[in-house]
Parts: C-alpha cells; structure tokens; sequence
C-alpha cells in the first residue's frame, strides 16, 4: 500500500466514523423530516448553488450555462438527496469515496479552493429557511435540525478540502522528488556506480558458485547488496514513485529467489545455464536502472529522454489551458491514444535495442502527422498520446487514421538485414466540455482498449462518454 492510499484510507475512516456519529445522535423525526425537505427541493438547492458559483469571476474557466444545465446540476441535486437520506454505514462509506473524488477532481481541474465553501453555505442558509418556513417541527428540533445539517455539510466539504489539498502536495512532492537527492550530473554518476556494484555482486556470485568445491558456496545476497540498499532505501527519494521501480524490486526478488533455489538444488542447477540466465537477469536489471535515470535527467527539461517528446509531467498544464480555450470558444480538442501493438514479444524477440528503435520511429511519425498547434506526449511504456486543438469528430477520426496507416507503411530495419513491421492500435474522443480533463483521456483509454481486442492495428472512437463522475 501506498504513502497516498494509506492517507486517504485514514480520512475516509475518520470521516465515516464522524459522519456516522452525527447520523445516529439526530433524532429520527428530525433526520426524516430535513430528508424530506431535502429531497423535494434538490433541484431547486442545486440550482442556488450553481447561481452563486457563476456569480463569481474566479468561476468562469471551469462552468458553463449548458454544463450546468445538462451535467452538474442534476448531478448535485442527487447527492443532496444522497447526503440526507442514507440508510447505514455503507452509505456514508460510499458517500465519503464519492466526495474524495469530487475533491480530487477539483484539485486537477484547479478550481479555487473558496469557491466550493461559499457554495455550500448557500445551501446551508436556503436550506434552513426551507426548514424553518415548514414550521412543522418543534423549536428546540428545529434548532437541532439546523445544527444537524450545518454539521453533515461541513464534514463532506471538509473531506473534499482533504483530498484537494492532499492532491496538490502530491504533485509538488513528485515534482521536487529529483531534487532532493542529487544534481543530474551527479545522479548519472550514481547511476554509473550501482550499475558497477551490480556487475560486481554478479562476478562474485560466479566465482562463489565455481569454488564452492564441497562446502556451500558464499554467495551474497543481491537484496544486500550496495545495489540493493539503495533500491530499498534511496530509491524513492530520487525518483519517487516511479513504475520502473516497481520493475526493478520484481527483477530483484525473482532473482534472490533463483538463487537461492539453485544452491539449494545443487549440481547442475548452478551450471552454465544458470549463470547465463543470471547474466541476463543482470543485465537488465542495468538496462531498467539506465532507463528510469535517463528519464529522471531529462524530467527537468520536460522531455522524454528516449523519443524527445513532451513528458506526463506538463500534462496538467497543458490539459487546463486547452480545455480553458475549449470552454471559452466552443471549439473542441481530440485525444488520440496510440500503443504499439505486441510490443513485449518485440523486446523479447529483438531486444531493447530494438524496441527503442521502434519508439523512436513511432514517435517521428506522430511528430511528423500532427500540427504545429497540437502536442504529442511519451505517454508510458509503449503508449504516446496526441492532443489535437480544435478538433470535430470527423477530423479527429480521419487523422487518426491517418496515423495508424503511416506506422503501418514504415516498418523499422533490423540489424541483420530484415524489416520489421510496425503497427498501432488507436483509441481516439472528442472532448466533451466538462471541466475534468481526466474524462476525456479515460474515453480515450476505453477506446484503445477495443481497438485492442477487436484485432489491433485499428482505430475506435468513444463516441459515448462516461457521465459519471465529474465536479
């Protein structure tokens, strides 16, 4: 488990048990009567809320008449009645993840941190003159009942204040993360240094094995190692949470497995098999260790150190700017996610050597099909993904078409002479006005995923997104 899932695990858990406590003190009447109350008039609650946001200059960038009127307005009113009407503890379990994920999304789409409480205390105010104006309670529950929904309301805006906040120290902190350790220079030394300690644990695990004579070989364990320590104990602060780390400590654990199985084996387990094996496992552990220091030095400028183009890294920003542009002059942007297909069994059957050839040449042929207005980002692995500004549906399908038959032309040469041919699958959306920028590259993913499994070497479009979700 992570830092960041054990912290939102600890607020959900303390959020539930607050709302939980709050839920069972209230006196039963009470509760049902501001349910009722709440119920019947959500729509016209959601509708005070989003009056007041739109109010408010600092509003502009993320909210629309139509988005409102189609989206989010239907959308709180429905959690307004989830918020009064809960029936156990699951509910508020599920309502308190809900509401970490709204806060979530306000902090990726950057939305100022007051605009949600002034909403909130609308509510709180138009609701409790609801309330009041029924006169069906007793003073003394009225006033309870106005204490009792001031306090459900402002423990929900509290806990997507949590996950806000918590969002935006994460991403300072996987920012600053190279800085903490090193100088680039001097992390490609350090580099340099493990990849020797690495090499040297492997001489000496080859010499043990072949004195071992009749006691049991000294054999060191790779975990144990300088290499070792530092993947255990430096490796986060370097780099942070990095996926290439997650491959090196598998790496690094199958091989002290196999080690250790071999010798307690014996004979031929530690033969010339095993130690060629043992090579290669070395050898990539060295290639990953190459691999994710590459991409740590070029963090900084922002490109990938392999294929040149734009990192993760000014997604946010990027993203934020163009669906700003995209709200403001109605014009939308497309999303093109491209993978290389089967690209594993070209590693394992080629090499990395030509498993980089194949990324370079993809990613020449996506700079070389796009606009100078739109961008191209090493998106992970083997996957890039485009944004094209100012976009239809029917350019964005066409071009990206037109990307998948340009791999499709140029396969990449091969040392021995041979060629070898190159193809994608693309999942290509159109954004479709809500703020969350994340939405749109999710229809993207879901559909590269059945371009994937509808054979490969294809484009899909998600013509239908998800409207769940959303802020």
């Amino acid at each position: 488990m992570t830092a960041a899932s054990s912290r939102i695990d600890a607020v959900t858990a303390r959020t539930v048990e607050s709302l939980w406590s709050i839920w069972r003190a209230a006196d039963p009447v009470m509760r049902g009567r501001v349910a009722s109350i709440a119920g019947r008039d959500a729509d016209a609650l959601a509708a005070v809320f989003y009056d007041t946001l739109m109010a408010d200059p600092a509003a502009a960038p993320f909210l629309s008449h139509d988005l409102v009127s189609t989206r989010l307005r239907g959308s709180m009113a429905r959690w307004l009645r989830t918020v009064f009407s809960l029936a156990g503890e699951n509910d508020v379990r599920a309502l308190v993840a809900q509401n970490y994920h709204v806060g979530s999304v306000h902090a990726r789409i950057n939305i100022p941190l007051t605009l949600i409480p002034a909403g909130m205390r609308v509510i709180k105010r138009d609701l409790t003159r609801r309330l009041m104006a029924e006169g069906t309670l007793p003073a003394a529950m009225a006033a309870d009942a106005v204490l009792f929904l001031g306090d459900l309301l402002d423990t929900l805006t509290d806990t997507m204040h949590e996950a806000y906040i918590g969002d935006l120290v994460g991403n300072v902190r996987h920012q600053q993360s190279l800085k903490m350790f090193m100088s680039g220079q001097s992390l490609a030394v350090e580099s340099e240094r493990l990849k020797a300690s690495l090499f040297d644990w492997l001489r000496t695990v080859v010499v043990g094995l072949y004195e071992r004579g009749d006691a049991p070989p000294a054999v060191p364990s790779l975990e144990a190692s300088d290499f070792g320590l530092w993947l255990n104990h430096k490796a986060d602060l370097t780099f942070g949470a990095a996926p290439e780390l997650d491959a090196l400590r598998a790496r690094v654990g199958e091989v002290t497995r196999r080690v250790h199985d071999a010798l307690a084996a014996g004979g031929e387990a530690v033969g010339a098999a095993f130690v060629r094996q043992l090579d290669r496992d070395v050898t990539e552990i060295a290639y990953l260790l190459g691999s994710i220091t590459a991409r740590a030095m070029e963090m900084e400028g922002g490109r990938d150190s392999l294929t040149r183009l734009l990192t993760r890294r000014f997604m946010p920003a990027i993203f934020q700017r163009e669906v700003a542009m995209s709200l403001r002059h109605g014009k939308p942007f497309g999303v093109l996610l491209v993978d290389a297909d089967h690209f594993k069994q070209i590693n394992d059957r080629h090499g990395h050597d030509t498993g980089d050839r194949v990324l370079t040449l993809l990613s020449e042929q996506l700079m070389g099909q796009v606009r100078a207005g739109d961008f191209v980002f090493r998106y992970g692995g083997e996957e890039f993904l485009v944004l094209l500004a100012e976009m239809d549906a029917g350019a964005l399908a066409a071009k990206a078409e037109q990307i998948r038959a340009a791999v499709a032309a140029h396969p990449v040469a091969l040392a021995d002479g041979g060629v070898l041919p190159i193809t994608v699958s693309v999942g290509a959306a159109l954004h479709d006005g809500h703020p969350d920028y994340e939405r749109i590259i999710k229809a993207a993913d879901g559909a590269l995923y059945a371009a994937k499994h509808g054979g490969r070497n294809r484009v899909e479009m998600a013509w239908r997104q998800d409207a769940g979700g959303g802020a």
